[in-house]
């Protein structure tokens, strides 16, 4: 009698490691997606390039459009927030409710300040740069890593400085507040970051 024979023997630790690889990869395309919408606002450095050196350059003229509007609202809002910033840097503390003069908000507000005035700077850099690129500028960005990372750094910089020039300031405005001496204001600040921190929350869990 001829004994069967048995099946092969499955390695149960094959699947669930390529399954957890497969799962990590997708999480780190949907982290590079999420970063380059919020920081770019296209889905990818490549896709960028690609439409670029397509024959048919309609829609790189209407991406190139939406790019440069993008910068530009990013480099008004900056400029309104340098005003604002030297306006309370320059000026005295009105009430004791919040302590602008103090050496943290003081701070935090030329820091903001600084942050705005690199983000109208870069972003007047990006619209010179999508305004030049063409098709051998991308060849050319592709054969080199170290460009590539400058360019995507270019991309990125207008609305992360401008995230900057926002967020620091309101950060030292709220430790102000806590510096002074009305309860009321202090709950106000508290409720109002608590605000800020939720709907930035929302918005990026919404592009993730």
């Amino acid at each position: 009698m001829v004994p069967e024979s048995c099946p092969p023997r499955e390695n149960p630790d094959v699947s669930p490691v390529n399954s957890s690889n497969a799962q990590d990869s997708v999480k780190v395309q949907r982290f590079r997606r999420f970063m380059s919408l919020v920081l770019t606002g296209t889905p990818s450095l490549s896709k960028l390039f690609d439409i670029l050196e397509r024959p048919d350059q309609t829609e790189w003229r209407d991406l190139k459009q939406q790019l440069i509007a993008r910068t530009s609202n990013v480099t008004l809002v900056g400029s309104l927030a340098i005003a604002g910033s030297i306006s309370f840097v320059t000026s005295k503390s009105p009430s004791p409710i919040a302590a602008w003069d103090n050496a943290v908000p003081y701070i935090s507000l030329c820091a903001g300040g600084l942050c705005s005035v690199l983000s109208v700077v870069s972003g007047l850099g990006l619209v010179m740069f999508l305004n030049a690129v063409q098709r051998q500028t991308v060849r050319d960005i592709q054969a080199s890593t170290f460009r590539l990372i400058v360019v995507a750094i270019l991309l990125a910089m207008p609305f992360f400085w401008l995230l900057m020039g926002i967020i620091v300031p309101i950060m030292g405005l709220v430790v102000a507040v806590w510096l002074g001496d009305d309860t009321f204001a202090k709950a106000g600040a508290t409720i109002g970051i608590t605000g800020l921190i939720g709907t930035l929350l929302v918005i990026f869990i919404s592009l993730y």
